[in-house]
C-alpha cells in the first residue's frame, strides 16, 4: 500500500500522490495561506471561517479512497497553524496525520540517522536550516550573499555533525531551486558532507516510494483523529481570541534548545528573530492599551508574558528613537509611561528603556535599532515581581536582530 500525501504550504497547496501534483485553486489556495492565522476572512466579499474555507481547499486535493492522508507543512510554522490544518484535515477520509515538511525531507538523505541529517527550507521571504540548532537568514539581498550566510549558518549550526545537508528547492516558491544551487555551492566538498538537493520531480520519486507510518521519522507517528483536531482547534480559538492579522508575520520553529535549563525556539516577528520559551503561546494583541504587538505568555501565569514590536525605521540613530518614544510617551496620559531612560544599557548594547503602568501588571520595555529596524521587547511582570520574567526577558533581548 502506498501512502497518500498533501503538501500545504509555503505557497501552495497540492496534492503529491496519485499520479502526480494536483493543486488547488490557486486563490482559494492563497487566501487560505494568507488568513491561516485569523479566525474569519472574507471570499467573494463574505465572511467565511477559516477553518471552512481550510475543509473546502483539503478536500479540493484529496485522494477519495484513501484510508489514511499524510498532511505536510512548512517546519517552521507555529502550533496553532498546525492545529488549524489538523482540524480541517477531518473532511479527508480515514485519518489524517500531520508531518513538518523536514520530515519529509530527510527521506532523501542516504543517511540512517535523521540526526545526522541538516534540512534547509525556502520560503519566499527567508531560508531556514534546521539541524543541532535553527537558523534564519532573510532573503532580501543578492542571492550569492544570501547563499553564503545560509551555507555559513548551516557550518555554524552543525559544524562536523551533520552527515547530509538536504536543500529544499520547491518549483512553487521563485527563485529557490537557483537559490538552493548557489547554497549547495557554497558548502565544503570534502568528503565528509553530502549535500542533496529536493527539486519536485525528486519530491515526487519521494512521494511514491514512501509507506504509510514510514519508520524514518523525526516527530510523533501518533495521528490526529478528528476528535483530537477539534480539541486542538478549540485550544487554538482561546488563543487567538480578539487576535487579528496586521503586526507582521509571526514564526516558531519546530525545533527547540535549552538555554540553561529552559526550553527555547526561534521566534520570528516580521523582520526580526529572537529566543523565546518553547512552552509559551503566541497571540496577537491589536486592541486596547498600548501599541500593537505580539504577546508571549506564560502557561502558568497570565500575567507573566513578553511582548514584541517591530518596524523599520528612516533613521537608525538612537538619538531619534529616545525622541520619538518621548514624544509619544508626552502625549499619553500621565503616570501611564514612566522611568524613561534615553541611555540605557541591556545585553551590552545601548537601549532606550521605560516602564508601562497597567492595572495588575508592569511591563519594562526596552528598545533600540538594528539594520533599520527598531526592535521593542517588552517584560511583563505582576506588580512588585520583577524577578518573575527577569530569565526569559534577558534571553529575548540578547538574542533579537533584525532579519535585514
Amino acid at each position: 500500500m502506498r501512502a497518500h500525501l498533501i503538501e500545504v504550504g509555503p505557497t501552495v497547496i497540492r496534492r503529491l500522490c496519485c499520479g502526480g501534483a494536483t493543486v488547488a485553486d490557486i486563490e482559494a489556495g492563497r487566501a487560505a495561506l494568507e488568513c491561516i492565522d485569523d479566525p474569519v476572512t472574507l471570499v467573494d466579499l463574505r465572511p467565511v471561517s477559516v477553518e471552512s474555507l481550510w475543509q473546502q481547499v483539503l478536500a479540493s486535493v484529496d485522494c477519495g479512497s484513501a484510508e489514511r492522508v499524510t498532511v505536510v507543512h512548512p517546519s517552521w510554522w507555529s502550533p496553532h497553524r498546525v492545529d488549524v490544518i489538523s482540524a480541517a484535515a477531518e473532511v479527508l477520509a480515514g485519518v489524517a496525520e500531520m508531518r513538518s515538511r523536514s520530515w519529509l525531507l530527510t527521506h532523501a538523505s542516504p543517511s540512517d540517522s535523521a540526526s545526522a541529517t541538516l534540512v534547509v527550507e525556502i520560503t519566499d521571504d527567508f531560508v531556514v536550516a534546521f539541524g543541532e540548532g535553527v537558523t534564519v537568514e532573510a532573503r532580501n539581498r543578492d542571492i550569492e550573499v544570501v547563499a553564503e550566510a545560509v551555507a555559513d549558518s548551516i557550518l555554524a549550526v552543525a559544524p562536523g555533525a551533520a552527515e547530509t545537508v538536504v536543500i529544499d528547492a520547491p518549483a512553487t516558491v521563485p527563485g529557490a531551486g537557483t537559490l538552493a544551487t548557489a547554497i549547495a555551492k557554497k558548502l565544503p566538498r570534502t568528503g565528509e558532507m553530502t549535500v542533496v538537493v529536493v527539486d519536485d520531480i525528486r519530491l515526487r520519486r519521494i512521494v511514491g516510494e514512501l509507506k504509510p507510518n514510514d519508520g524514518r521519522s523525526v516527530e510523533s507517528t501518533r495521528p490526529r483523529t478528528a476528535v483530537t483536531a477539534r480539541r486542538a482547534l478549540t485550544l487554538a480559538a482561546v488563543i487567538v481570541a480578539g487576535a487579528v492579522i496586521g503586526v507582521g508575520t509571526v514564526h516558531r520553529d519546530a525545533a527547540t534548545r535549552t538555554h540553561g535549563l529552559l526550553p527555547t525556539t526561534s521566534f520570528v516577528e516580521g523582520h526580526v528573530v529572537l529566543e523565546i520559551p518553547a512552552q509559551w503561546p503566541t497571540r496577537r494583541v491589536v486592541a486596547g492599551p498600548g501599541s500593537a504587538r505580539v504577546q508571549i505568555t506564560s502557561p502558568t501565569d497570565p500575567e507573566v508574558a513578553l511582548h514584541v514590536t517591530q518596524s523599520r525605521v528612516a533613521l537608525p540613530g538612537l538619538d531619534a528613537t529616545a525622541e520619538f518614544l518621548k514624544s509619544a510617551i508626552d502625549a499619553a496620559p500621565v503616570g501611564v509611561f514612566v522611568d524613561f531612560n534615553p541611555r540605557g544599557r541591556s545585553a551590552g548594547r545601548p537601549v532606550v528603556t521605560y516602564r508601562e503602568v497597567r492595572v495588575g501588571h508592569d511591563i519594562r520595555w526596552t528598545v533600540w535599532v538594528d539594520n533599520f529596524v527598531r526592535i521593542s521587547i517588552g517584560c511583563q511582570n505582576p506588580g512588585g515581581r520583577e524577578d518573575a520574567v527577569s530569565r526569559e526577558c534577558e534571553m529575548a533581548i540578547r538574542s533579537a536582530r533584525a532579519l535585514t
